[in-house]
């Protein structure tokens, strides 16, 4: 199946999370990254698209398993930084873990504040992004 433009595949992906805080965290940290959601091996390996459908709201369902099988493999090759930034919504989504230590030292400030806004609104916070993208330089 052909996936929508990126605004509306980002809208599916927040739709298919909506509900769960620790889902939604992990998808609007793939979001404000900028890098996964725009890789179309990504994509194709982890992202199945649903159409509108009885709910009227168009879903993009991540497979967060089959991501953390396809990093561990190399089969997403990446920075350090995509591939922390991955991990650590790998374990927020799904519980995959991570070393926490080496994730965060391959950051830079602004995917710092992202990783922060998810872990707060993994918390519940709801709010953590605004504040994340006024902190960011």
């Amino acid at each position: 199946m052909t996936l929508p433009d990126l605004p509306h595949l980002m809208e599916a992906a927040r739709a298919w999370a909506r509900g769960s805080y620790a889902m939604e965290a992990a998808v609007e940290l793939l979001i404000h990254h900028g890098a996964w959601l725009y890789r179309s091996d990504f994509l194709r390996m982890a992202v199945e698209y649903a159409p509108a459908g009885y709910s009227r709201i168009p879903l993009a369902v991540i497979s967060w398993d089959t991501l953390h099988a396809a990093l561990c493999n190399g089969l997403l090759p990446c920075s350090n930084s995509e591939a922390a930034v991955l991990r650590i919504a790998l374990s927020i989504a799904a519980g995959h873990p991570v070393d926490l230590g080496p994730a965060i030292t391959r950051l830079d400030t602004i995917n710092l504040a992202y990783v922060l806004a998810a872990v707060r609104h993994a918390g519940g916070d709801r709010s953590a992004w605004a504040v994340a993208e006024r902190d960011a330089p």
